[in-house]
């Protein structure tokens, strides 16, 4: 690589007692294949150590350059690191996560080969037992953000974010980042991740989309998704003003005010469940029912027989008979009398081999008893290809929001 040809990145790392996970994170980063970078450590108030190592590894490559100041949150560091940079481009990287090798070199090829502001890729989810990809719902490719304005948030009325809404795993120009970090007020405590971006995207930029995927988000114990907050709900009003304000300034408005409005009520329902103190750890004041995933079907019309009548099954009745694609076609368990009796009405599975139908969707929280009973179906003689499941999104709703908020928060930083 000839570095002269390649533009200067700056790599800005706001760290806040991470000590454990520092030596990794700055270890990766010093691993990437685009040389031609300066890596802005900005050290928060840190208590543990962790300046120390800052320390250390600026002594070894003079690519490396420290700000230390006292605690002012995860919006100021990250805001004072980009102040203090040289580089065209800006890439973040909070100090308890890492990155593969690839990552830098691919999102600076993609963000000059299309002449964007913003280049978007994906990341991994470690946690202590699994990891799990999460993507922009928006496809690859390359976008005026007002011709995708519907889609930034949540993509086609789904659940899913059509841009990851969190300030890693993505390559800024500069100048366009700076303007919008510099209108967002250190008093946003909360979701400023979401606050500067949707500054930045929805004042229409050219953005590209890549399936890219080299960025590893770390949850563990401890972290600040976890730890209750009784000004949750006042941090939250003060997101809600700010991108309001927006929203309404914006072509789209109506139905982004709409969108706002459904992530405002998820939330507040976190709120009252996990941050405010009002509930016991498994006993929630609100319980979130199991919503289908509309993508096992197709557009058209299907016949479909229920299988499960437990709390899955029960909230996938109540959705799917309003379903305006949807024929159901009966309801099946095996334990079909216990169900009876509470009046629903629900039939032996033998009942399937009576009835005209498309598809049996199998209403089970784990993919492995999905499995096992399409199996048992086999044997009855129903074809596997007319079993299906989708993933209810109430199995992932803790973790999901646990991992947004980590993000938002980035462990009090």
């Amino acid at each position: 690589m000839n570095i002269k040809s390649e533009p200067l990145v700056s790599v800005v790392v706001p760290i806040y007692n991470t000590l454990e996970f520092l030596p990794r994170c700055l270890d990766s980063i010093l691993s990437q294949t685009y040389i031609n970078m300066e890596i802005i450590l900005v050290n928060d108030g840190s208590t543990d150590g962790s300046l120390s190592v800052c320390e250390k590894y600026a002594a070894k490559d003079d690519r490396i350059q420290i700000i230390s100041q006292p605690n002012q949150g995860a919006l100021a560091a990250r805001r004072d690191g980009v102040r203090f940079c040289r580089g065209e481009f800006v890439m973040f990287v909070d100090s308890d996560d890492w990155i593969e090798p690839n990552l830098l070199e691919a999102m600076v090829q993609a963000i000059r080969r299309y002449d964007c502001s913003l280049v978007c890729t994906n990341v991994y989810v470690d946690m202590e037992d699994i990891t799990i990809e999460k993507r922009n719902a928006i496809p690859s490719g390359v976008y005026e953000t007002k011709k995708i304005a519907k889609d930034l948030f949540y993509y086609k009325d789904t659940d899913r974010y059509g841009i990851l809404p969190y300030n890693v795993a993505k390559l800024y120009f500069r100048d366009t980042l700076e303007e919008s970090m510099n209108h967002v007020s250190s008093d946003i405590r909360y979701a400023e991740d979401k606050a500067v971006l949707f500054r930045l995207v929805f004042k229409n930029i050219k953005v590209c989309f890549t399936d890219d995927i080299y960025y590893h988000y770390c949850i563990r114990d401890g972290s600040t998704c976890q730890s209750q907050n009784q000004d949750y709900l006042i941090e939250l009003t003060s997101f809600y003003k700010y991108v309001k304000k927006i929203f309404d300034e914006h072509d789209e408005r109506e139905y982004l005010l709409r969108q706002l409005g459904k992530y405002l009520l998820d939330e507040t329902r976190h709120a009252i469940n996990d941050k405010l103190e009002l509930a016991d750890t498994g006993k929630p004041v609100y319980k979130e029912p199991y919503r289908l995933d509309p993508s096992v079907f197709l557009s058209q019309k299907r016949r479909i027989v229920l299988y499960g009548a437990g709390k899955v099954g029960v909230d996938y009745w109540k959705e799917m008979k309003d379903c305006a694609n949807i024929e159901l076609c009966g309801w099946v368990d095996r334990d079909y009398e216990k169900y009876q009796e509470r009046e629903l009405d629900v039939q032996p599975i033998e009942y399937l081999k009576g009835v005209k139908y498309d598809y049996v969707l199998v209403a089970v929280w784990k993919q492995a008893v999905f499995k096992e009973i399409k199996k048992q179906l086999a044997e009855m003689g129903i074809a596997e290809g007319d079993v299906i499941w989708g993933r209810p999104y109430g199995a992932l709703y803790e973790s999901d929001t646990c991992l947004e908020t980590k993000m938002y928060q980035n462990e009090g930083c």
